[in-house]
């Protein structure tokens, strides 16, 4: 294998590139857990997952019986710039180096504790290859950053084997495209793919809706009506927005996962099923989990594959292919002419937060076009503020809250800061790290770590 090695595994993490075979391997440090204090004092565990959770909850890799510890305390996560820790919004918090944090990259021998636990992270020299997609599409799904050519290899891997799927993201970054192609993948392709949107029936209807009803079982219902369960037979009901699903109803959900079968409404009898059951969120269901809200079985029996699609400001390089993609679906194949200066536009929009995701970009591709002017520009469309077709304002916004802990408020202000600088720096200097250190007058080794911190570079 030809591998790119211009950085080594001590850096934290490395692409690998096959260019004989186009191979795709994402390295990172094999990494164990060393607990120094609390209820499993000197036990090591290693990190063997892409998401290691950690909590007092059964099905947690790592369980700690300790009444400080909530049932989904935290997660670590192997991400593009190395392990990132984040609490799952616990009862009691989630300190790294004594400070309490919402999401923090752990570095060598960081000191973790939560609750009377305090752990270890300890990488070691050798190094775990996590594999990566050959493909920058899966179906509908565009992407050629990491974070989703890993999203593409498990989606690959997990499509055919029936399993149930868990997804969740923010609003607009594509879960209901991404169950579809997965439906899409998968040996019942040729089935039904029925989409039931927890969120939107309402609580007295969704149970009838899932699992049908008989005549006379309540008023309105005037004949027998199959649901989403039965309606789906042999192919897959993906369940939008699961984290809205009433308390009384997580138990029948739950039923069905263990035992494929249902009873309609007013009806006693048990109906046989074969369905797929893919459901999607944006909640934070690990706090609704630990708040009560949700059983914890249903959520580990939806979850048997987690699949967390990232929010487009953690694909900024996916940008360019989305855009040359929208421009060709929603406006045809000369699209891409009719715009003013591609490259700097693209600047600009990967600038941009993007609160709504694949969403609001797609949306502002189709808004731009129905304005007259030629060539269009589409940063006129884009409400960036104080980076706003690459201008700073006169006045920059500065947002902050005064209830959290002044440390953690501070670090953020601090990370929003540097993302933002680092954005304009590197749009400025056309990536050149060398030049960019040199303007910001830092050393270029550490500009390079930043740049690893927020995941700006492969």
């Amino acid at each position: 294998m030809a591998e790119d090695r211009t950085n080594n595994v001590a850096s934290g993490t490395l692409v690998l590139a096959d260019g004989e075979n186009q191979e795709n391997l994402f390295r990172v440090r094999r990494t164990k857990l060393l607990v120094i204090s609390g209820p499993l004092q000197g036990r090591e565990f290693v990190l063997n997952r892409d998401t290691f959770t950690i909590g007092s909850g059964n099905h947690n890799d790592l369980i700690i019986e300790d009444s400080t510890v909530s049932k989904r305390h935290c997660e670590i996560v192997v991400e593009q710039s190395g392990y990132l820790i984040r609490d799952r919004d616990s009862t009691n918090g989630t300190f790294v180096q004594g400070v309490r944090v919402s999401s923090a990259h752990l570095a060598p021998g960081s000191e973790i504790q939560l609750g009377k636990t305090r752990i270890v992270f300890c990488p070691l020299q050798e190094a775990a290859d996590i594999p990566l997609s050959r493909n920058e599409a899966f179906g509908a799904m565009l992407g050629r950053s990491v974070p989703m050519r890993r999203i593409f290899y498990l989606a690959e891997t997990y499509s055919p084997a029936d399993v149930t799927v868990m997804i969740t993201g923010e609003t607009g970054t594509g879960k209901e495209i991404l169950a579809e192609e997965i439906h899409n993948h998968s040996s019942r392709r040729d089935k039904p793919f029925i989409v039931i949107d927890c969120a939107a029936i309402s609580k007295e209807l969704i149970e009838s809706e899932l699992f049908g009803h008989v005549k006379g079982a309540f008023t309105g219902a005037n004949a027998d009506r199959q649901g989403a369960f039965e309606l789906a037979d042999g192919g897959t009901v993906f369940l939008d927005e699961i984290g809205d699903l009433s308390p009384d109803l997580q138990p029948k959900l739950l039923r069905v996962l263990e035992k494929r079968e249902i009873k309609r409404v007013g009806c006693n009898k048990v109906r046989k099923i074969d369905v797929r059951i893919i459901s999607a969120t944006n909640r934070n269901l690990a706090n609704e989990v630990n708040e009560g809200r949700f059983r914890e079985d249903l959520y580990y029996r939806l979850s048997v594959v987690h699949l967390e699609l990232p929010p487009l400001r953690r694909r900024r390089e996916d940008v360019p292919l989305l855009v040359k993609k929208f421009l060709t679906d929603l406006h045809g194949e000369d699209a891409i002419n009719q715009l003013a200066d591609f490259d700097s536009t693209m600047d600009v929009l990967k600038r941009h937060e993007w609160p709504g995701n694949v969403r609001e970009l797609r949306n502002l591709i189709e808004l731009a076009f129905y304005s007259e002017r030629r060539p269009v520009d589409l940063s006129a469309f884009l409400s960036l503020g104080s980076l706003r077709a690459g201008r700073r304002s006169a006045e920059p916004e500065v947002n902050f809250v005064t209830d959290r802990p002044f440390k953690d408020a501070k670090n953020d202000l601090i990370e929003e800061f540097e993302r933002t600088y680092l954005n304009d720096l590197l749009a400025r200097n056309k990536q050149n790290i060398s030049r960019s250190a040199r303007e910001a007058g830092i050393e270029r080794a550490y500009l390079q770590r930043l740049i690893r911190k927020y995941g700006m570079r492969d």
